[in-house]
């Protein structure tokens, strides 16, 4: 399931930007800042909010051939509107305790990588929408040859639905689900020409949810498993710059024949794009991909999508103590709505990270989702913008402050809303 502007409420703070284009002149002064930097000290591509800093960064445990890297973050925030309705807005304070674990291996060949982590999230008066959310997962690499490698991975999400949905079913509490997923690929190098071969599956199960006057919402027709197999074909004309062929298909398959509003939402899609990745010095490194992508459903009272596609990142190290990130992405969406196959999601974000100290990261960013529904006539917009700052008390502590603005202007009748968010987090380390 795509992550979307309209999926981070539950996080507490929101995170947005927009891809923008980049002057020439720019890139060439910040190419030549950069390059005069001891390559020790600001590694090739690596952003302000990425880069190491020995000072700062926790050391972990180590286990063998494994890091160990334990992380626990508790965060108080304020939230101006909780439901995201557009009339009588109701607020609240909210207290999120964060743990997380990681386990990676420091091998010369192979990888191994575990990882857990936790959500629990309680409202100081709206104590319904109170939820635990956690994660397990596992990924790993397997080098056969130096030219030969064999990835692999498996995960288990439980997540909440945020009010803010479109598909929101309006329980007394937030609705539940679950998304099971396996993944494999092989890659494969012939001279300058990279082959990857990727699969993966994913279950989703949702649970039922109590209406507000007693009776059951079912959610057993949005239970599906979703599938998707690509290739991609690369050439390397010149190092660290790519350019690659993308096709893919996918099937999505439904556990009942028809869903609630008795339409069968069974459907199988395909993706075709050409994209690029170029390393310009590590100073500015874009990758993106351009295409078509259609869904098909079997339901002929439902739509056809298709359309023009796309997912990029672009960073810019415009100095070594300014980065700027934007990403675009243009994808198909599920959703249950009667008489709506499912919609097209653009987002476009554009993020500012600042080094003002060596312990002291300030970020901005601001954000554009547009969401057009086929079938139903329905358009939703949602801006965004936040304001951050991050201080590294030591190598085991920092504290985080923000702010975050998020609006929906939407075609149907009383979706729109606005909510403001401020937060403050400390987060400790091993």
């Amino acid at each position: 399931m795509a992550v979307s502007i309209r999926g981070l409420l539950p996080k507490l703070y929101l995170t947005a930007a927009i891809a923008g284009l980049i002057g020439t002149s720019g890139a060439a002064s910040a190419q030549s800042t950069t390059r005069e930097l001891p390559p020790d000290e600001v590694p090739r591509g690596a952003t302000v909010a990425e880069r190491p800093r020995p000072d700062y960064d926790p050391p972990g445990v180590r286990l063998g051939g494994f890091l160990l890297l334990p992380d626990l973050t508790v965060a108080e925030s304020f939230n101006s509107n909780i439901y995201a309705t557009q009339n009588n807005p109701a607020s609240d304070f909210i207290t999120a305790v964060s743990p997380k674990v990681d386990l990676r291996s420091d091998w010369g060949s192979h990888a191994l990588n575990l990882h857990a982590d936790s959500t629990i999230v309680r409202y100081t008066t709206h104590d319904s929408e109170n939820y635990n959310d956690y994660t397990l997962a596992t990924d790993g690499r397997l080098d056969v040859l130096r030219d030969l490698q064999l990835f692999g991975g498996a995960g288990y999400q439980v997540r909440h639905e945020p009010r803010s949905s479109p598909d929101n079913q309006g329980g007394v509490e937030p609705t539940e689900y679950s998304v099971a997923s396996v993944n494999a690929a092989v890659e494969k190098t012939f001279n300058r020409l990279v082959m990857r071969l990727d699969g993966k599956a994913e279950r989703y199960v949702y649970q039922d949810v109590a209406a507000a006057n007693g009776t059951t919402i079912s959610q057993s027709g949005r239970d599906r498993d979703q599938s998707e197999l690509s290739l991609r074909s690369g050439y390397e004309f010149a190092p660290h710059r790519q350019i690659y062929a993308l096709g893919a298909a996918n099937n999505r398959r439904y556990d009942n024949t028809l869903d609630s509003g008795g339409f069968a939402r069974d459907s199988d899609g395909y993706l075709m794009a050409l994209g690029t990745s170029y390393d310009i010095d590590g100073v500015i490194i874009v990758d993106i991909y351009a295409g078509y992508r259609e869904q098909n459903y079997d339901d002929a009272r439902l739509d056809s999508i298709g359309g023009w596609t796309s997912k990029g990142k672009l960073t810019w190290n415009v100095t070594r103590l300014t980065t700027i990130t934007g990403t675009l992405s243009r994808e198909i969406e599920e959703t249950t709505l009667a008489n709506a196959s499912g919609y097209f999601a653009t987002v476009a974000n554009l993020r500012a990270d600042h080094e003002l100290l060596r312990n002291l990261l300030l970020n901005a960013s601001v954000g554009y989702e547009d969401d057009d529904f086929e079938g139903i006539g329905r358009n939703d917009r949602y801006y965004t913008g936040t304001l951050g700052a991050k201080y590294l008390l030591n190598r085991n502590f920092s504290l985080s402050a923000g702010y975050g603005y998020r609006t929906r202007n939407s075609d149907a009748a009383n979706s729109d809303f606005s909510e403001n968010v401020v937060f403050l987090r400390l987060s400790s380390h091993l």
